[in-house]
């Protein structure tokens, strides 16, 4: 049985703030759909306006983090209710509940698989999310 070629496109960022392969040089598309899913990575806390960073505790990053998320979401046709997946990277373990307790305002009810790692992470953000969605 032959299976039907998988459609695969690279999707612009909703606004040029959150394109981080031209603001800050990253080698990665921010969202691609494929297969009726819609794959986002790299999302920080950046001013999606103008792609200023914002320097804060984690708590703060993590908000702003999601609110792109979001943005870059819906800008697709999804949005956080249809997540499947969330990658979350924090710089420091201690954090981890933190990082919950922002994680449950965005995604309350059935939340999606998730994976959180403590490691560096590239420009020293405090938070870093990748994301699977239904479309």
């Amino acid at each position: 049985m032959n299976a039907p070629p998988l459609t695969r496109m690279v999707l612009p960022p909703p606004c040029r703030g959150l394109d981080m392969s031209a603001g800050y040089g990253w080698a990665q598309s921010t969202a691609i759909g494929a297969g009726g899913y819609l794959f986002v990575s790299g999302v920080v806390a950046i001013d999606p306006a103008n792609g200023e960073r914002l320097n804060g505790t984690l708590t703060s990053e993590a908000h702003r983090a999601f609110q792109n998320l979001r943005l870059v979401l819906e800008s697709a046709g999804s949005s956080l209710e249809r997540l499947v997946q969330v990658r979350a990277m924090i710089y420091d373990r201690i954090e981890y509940d933190a990082l919950n307790r922002v994680y449950r305002q965005y995604v309350p009810d059935g939340p999606p698989a998730r994976t959180v790692w403590s490691v560096r992470i590239i420009d020293a953000f405090k938070v870093q999310l990748d994301a699977v969605a239904v479309v």
